[in-house]
């Protein structure tokens, strides 16, 4: 209750205030009624009394703004827990990314004949899908596409191909954090 509410009357103003912290839908209807059930030894403004301040003071409109005001502090609220959600999402993905490209690279390193080119390929797509994902997440366009096709015969174009790739993605990451540390610079 409020602490300006008088123990022997509730005022016009005590209950504006009181109709104003209502949760939705408000009535005034129901607030009086709940006010004579709860304090039946106080006297409280006639119903009609209510409606006249009500209509002349725009209480509807007052509740509107309150509303907004509320709404809007809960939406912020979402939107930074919506945002930390996806920034934590982006961080792990390009993390796999980049543990993808490095188990990639120190395999290309020791590859031999009877390793499983396909077991490269598959690094190399996780690497790429999670780089897609994290752009996708913060509204980047998904630009690192393509297509690697091998051949068992031919491990140094496969090792050249990707070797390629994973420079073009570590330049692209490089460029991004640069861009982050401009943006963070221009907040402050």
């Amino acid at each position: 209750m409020n602490k300006s509410m008088s123990n022997s009357h509730i005022s016009v103003d005590d209950f504006k205030n009181l109709y104003l912290e209502m949760s939705q839908p408000r009535s005034i209807r129901r607030l009086h009624a709940q006010l004579k059930e709860k304090f039946p030894k106080r006297k409280i403004i006639s119903l009609a009394t209510v409606f006249r301040h009500s209509q002349s003071e725009d209480w509807m409109g007052q509740a509107k703004i309150v509303s907004a005001k509320i709404s809007e502090k809960i939406m912020n609220k979402t939107v930074d827990k919506k945002v930390h959600e996806f920034e934590k999402a982006t961080t792990q993905l390009e993390l796999a990314s980049q543990k993808s490209l490095e188990l990639l690279l120190d395999k290309l390193k020791s590859i031999t004949i009877t390793d499983k080119v396909a077991d490269l390929v598959g690094l190399n797509k996780i690497a790429v899908e999670s780089i897609k994902m994290k752009n996708v997440l913060e509204g980047q366009p998904a630009n690192l596409t393509g297509h690697i096709s091998y051949d068992n015969d031919d491990i140094a174009k496969l090792k050249n191909h990707i070797q390629v790739l994973y420079e073009s993605i570590n330049v692209d990451l490089v460029n991004r954090a640069e861009q982050k540390k401009i943006d963070n610079k221009k907040l402050n």
